[in-house]
């Protein structure tokens, strides 16, 4: 197992986005549920060609939310 990688599984949170309703979701395990991790960030070079660096930004696994929705065949809502 690489270092720093969990073999932890994706844990069920409820959320609630509109009053009185609730649904399952999974937290992001990319961004740990924080919504923001390290990504790769283009810095424009004309003459070079440009370059990539990293930074602090928007989880683009979650799109900042933090959580992710469950797939079709794990949702148990549906009964």
């Amino acid at each position: 197992m690489a270092r720093g990688f969990s073999t932890m599984l994706a844990r069920k949170i409820r959320i609630s986005t509109v009053p009185g309703e609730w649904r399952e979701v999974l937290e992001c395990e990319h961004c740990d549920a924080q919504g923001e991790c390290e990504v790769e960030i283009a810095v424009p070079d004309y003459i070079r060609g440009g370059d990539l660096t990293t930074g602090y930004g928007q989880c683009p696994v979650c799109e900042g939310r933090g959580y992710v929705e469950l797939p079709e065949d794990e949702d148990d809502d549906q009964g």
